[in-house]
């Protein structure tokens, strides 16, 4: 199920990547070989590494065009077993085309079309930091489907900053629909094209994973992986590193593992 509506926002306000396809031609093509893995795709492998066992399955929430697969066979078990749900059409249309056979579905972060305990490992990349700013429906679905392990990548800070990105001529990645654009804010003062960028502290986050249940043990591992980045990558992201931290634009990224064990 994909709703049109999370807590009063309507998603195509801020879910730009429904409105372009370019994105998603990149997250293709990483998918298929044809371009460099992402970092943070190896270092997911890494993290679930001493937690795998043959035969467990996975969902990754949030798969894109299903490019964390290719690193998951790569660095992981040639044959694992994956589910991948993405709210964005295109996306998944992509990633069906990427790999026949593997089940790949439209969903929703809020509300997961699987039964409990369904997955014995749930994987969320770089989703929650593009979500409105409640997480506590998102994070209670990924613990709901998994039986065992829920793993999250997101940036951690010092404070909860809730962002919102305003995307501009610059941005090569969204440049078919912003060129379409006559204003980027209107006369509301609010953005045309946007998207959530927010930070959030590890006290924060583990509170809501407590809450589901005080017995969960969550543990906070640093992603260091983007150190390898290559200047290529750094252009397609428009991501830069400094003092070994991510940095976009004038925010610094401190990118985490939230690690969560449920059984």
């Amino acid at each position: 199920m994909v709703r049109n509506k999370i807590g009063g926002i309507n998603m195509e306000d801020y879910k730009i990547w429904n409105k372009s396809k370019q994105y998603g031609n990149l997250l293709y093509d990483r998918a298929i070989g044809k371009k460099e893995e992402m970092e943070s795709s190896k270092s997911v492998c890494e993290v679930i590494k001493p937690i795998y066992k043959k035969g467990m399955k996975i969902l990754d929430v949030g798969c894109g065009a299903g490019h964390y697969l290719r690193s998951l066979r790569e660095h992981l078990d040639k044959n694992v077993n994956y589910t991948g749900i993405d709210a964005t059409e295109y996306y998944i249309d992509k990633a069906s085309k990427a790999f026949p056979g593997v089940r790949f579905f439209i969903d929703d972060i809020n509300d997961i079309d699987f039964k409990d305990n369904s997955f014995d490992i749930v994987i969320c990349n770089n989703v929650l930091v593009h979500l409105p700013p409640s997480l506590d429906n998102p994070i209670n679905e990924l613990l709901r489907v998994s039986s065992k392990y829920v793993i999250i990548r997101t940036p951690i800070a010092k404070r909860n900053y809730i962002i919102k990105e305003v995307r501009d001529h610059k941005d090569k990645l969204n440049k078919e629909v912003i060129k379409k654009l006559t204003v980027l804010i209107n006369k509301k003062g609010e953005p045309t094209m946007w998207n959530y960028l927010n930070l959030y502290t590890k006290e924060f986050l583990e509170d809501i994973v407590l809450k589901v249940n005080p017995d969960y043990v969550v543990n906070f591992i640093k992603d260091n992986g983007f150190k390898k980045l290559k200047d290529k990558a750094e252009s397609e992201t428009v991501t830069k590193i400094i003092e070994g931290k991510q940095v976009s634009g004038n925010i610094i990224l401190d990118w985490y593992f939230v690690v969560v064990g449920v059984s």
